[in-house]
């Protein structure tokens, strides 16, 4: 039975391994960088194989070395290269007869494996797992037949099943999850990919909805105005409100493009309590409209790096929120303060809350809760100016009770 365990200790190191492999290879975006991964984890199977190995008589040893051997080779090529690392580990045990059965056997199975690389990876997936078993067990049982050729024959029955059942398991297994992983990277590529164009098709469809309709009413106006011969009183009715349509398309313009390409055009020291105040004096008029009562906790002197008129439009979007989440009145409270080297800007309203599905959703492409009153491009473009100032937002929501939004700024600048 020391065969046998020492075999399957094998086995459960390659998949132990092979585990760790997974987690590191899924956190990379290149696929250069899997593929080096890949190579990295088939080197290490060989060399902790004959970590492991046992000696079966003089000069052999039984491992699961030709397991990642012909994995490496079938899935990521360089056969030689795998080859190689297994005679030079090989070699370290002693050069005797079994490195010379070792010699011959993978380099054939090297020169095999080469040309079988091409035609191995147009297989489907189960004909790859069933080619990589077979070859296993061929590989298996070449290495005993000249075991019993230069050496002497090896007659324990232990021996023979476990040499050839516990590698074609472990291949079977190894090349198994290899193809569980290949499918997992495929679907995540192929997800992402489907995210990226429903979030695209979405941010259009809001963008032309939000711009054809005061272009409409623009054509419109310029239409009546060449039909017929209005008072002059009326004909400035008619532009005033195209120009305000106008603004109103010029906007969503403006906030998409800071939404594409958040970075900023200038860095300059922003004094939080003094931009604050200018959003607060914009918005007051629409404070008064819903009864709205503001409230100001300044701790004074707080000073971050950023972009200042990016800062105020970001602001202006979530104070405008939180004001027309009041249509009865409320009271909204703008506090700050410090904590170590971070800056916090809290926002606080008493409007109608949002649930944990709309929280989750906020700051998507074209998702807004105001229903046909919102294009949902405000707080997508808030939150990419607050991520582009290395700012962190959270919000906390209960219906009927109101929202607050806690917004860390770690770009601190210190008094000089």
């Amino acid at each position: 039975m020391e065969i046998t365990k020492h075999l399957l200790m094998n086995l459960s190191l390659l998949l132990v391994l092979l585990f760790f492999t997974q987690l590191i290879m899924e956190r990379q975006l290149k696929e250069e960088s899997r593929e080096r991964y890949q190579l990295f984890y088939f080197v290490i199977s060989i060399f902790t194989c004959y970590i492991f190995s046992v000696q079966v008589q003089d000069g052999i040893r039984f491992d699961l070395r030709q397991v990642p051997m012909i994995l490496g080779s079938l899935y990521a090529g360089h056969s030689f290269l795998f080859a190689g690392v297994t005679l030079l580990m090989r070699g370290f045990l002693g050069i005797n007869d079994g490195f010379w059965v070792s010699v011959g056997v993978f380099i054939a199975l090297a020169i095999l494996l080469k040309w079988m690389h091409p035609w191995f990876n147009r297989l489907s997936l189960n004909q790859r797992i069933g080619v990589s078993v077979l070859l296993t067990v061929m590989t298996s049982f070449a290495l005993m037949q000249m075991v019993a050729i230069f050496n002497e024959p090896i007659r324990h029955p232990e021996a023979w099943i476990s040499f050839i059942l516990i590698p074609a398991l472990t291949s079977g297994l190894v090349s198994y999850s290899i193809e569980t992983i290949r499918q997992t990277v495929i679907i995540r590529q192929r997800l992402a990919k489907a995210d990226k164009i429903e979030a695209v098709s979405h941010l259009s469809a809001a963008i032309s909805h939000e711009i054809r309709n005061p272009l409409t009413t623009v054509k419109g106006f310029l239409q009546l105005l060449g039909e017929q011969n209005y008072p002059d009183e009326k004909k400035k009715e008619f532009i005033h409100i195209s120009i305000q349509e106008l603004n109103r398309a010029e906007e969503v313009i403006n906030d998409y493009l800071t939404f594409a390409r958040p970075a900023f055009e200038k860095v300059e020291d922003i004094d939080v309590e003094k931009e604050l105040n200018q959003v607060l004096n914009v918005l007051n008029p629409l404070a008064n409209l819903n009864g709205v009562e503001i409230k100001k906790k300044y701790t004074p002197g707080l000073v971050i790096s950023g972009d200042r008129s990016k800062f105020i439009q970001g602001f202006i979007n979530l104070i405008k929120n939180g004001l027309e989440a009041m249509p009865n009145g409320g009271e909204l409270i703008v506090q700050t303060f410090r904590t170590g080297n971070v800056v916090h800007i809290l926002v606080k309203d008493s409007g109608i809350g949002m649930t944990e599905e709309q929280i989750a959703r906020l700051g998507e492409p074209y998702y807004t809760t105001k229903g046909q009153q919102g294009t949902g491009l405000g707080m997508m473009v808030t939150f990419s100016i607050i991520r582009a100032m290395r700012g962190k937002v959270e919000v906390k929501s209960q219906v009927g009770i109101g929202t607050t939004f806690h917004i860390r700024f770690s770009n601190i600048v210190d008094d000089k």
